[in-house]
């Protein structure tokens, strides 16, 4: 089985930084008709993340192989929110990626959130290709909305906070 890697980067001022492996999966995530998580995933892979979604915290490990997924009504540390395809060449680097973040998350932000991002009180991270993962197609950049405060219960998606 393939093993291709993601990286994600908070944006707040900490700058911590979680590189995620996702290992090619058959058995996705239970998702009802609307493509809702419906039941809790611990094991879930990275590629397997949806706008909408609620995830896991990434805790302090450098490395993970899933993501947990649950349903946004369970404790959840993060939503995902928008997702951007990049350009194919050259793999750009953490500066492209995290100019490409403040263009598009930034600019999605107030659409999900129902707030601009300066307004607001939620932060945002993203999982961006690593160079591994670049190599093998992945040009997927994910926005994820967050709650520096804390986990939260319920979907942030028109929040307005």
């Amino acid at each position: 089985m393939a093993r291709t890697i993601r990286t994600a980067v908070a944006t707040s001022f900490a700058g911590a930084a979680v590189v995620l492996m996702g290992a090619c999966s058959e058995d996705g995530p239970q998702r009802d008709e609307a493509g809702n998580i419906t039941e809790s995933a611990d094991d879930a892979d990275v590629f397997e993340v949806r706008v909408g979604d609620c995830l896991g915290d990434f805790g302090d490990s450098a490395e993970v192989s899933e993501v947990a997924l649950a349903p946004c009504d369970d404790e959840h540390a993060q939503q995902a929110y928008a997702v951007s395809e990049l350009s194919d060449g050259d793999f750009p680097g953490d500066e492209a990626f995290r100019a490409e973040a403040d263009e598009v998350c930034v600019a999605e932000f107030e659409t999900f959130v129902g707030v601009p991002y300066a307004e607001s009180e939620l932060d945002y991270t993203w999982l961006q290709p690593t160079e591994e993962s670049w190599e093998q197609g992945d040009r997927e950049l994910v926005c994820l909305v967050y709650d520096p405060a804390g986990p939260v219960t319920g979907s942030l998606e028109g929040a307005g906070r």
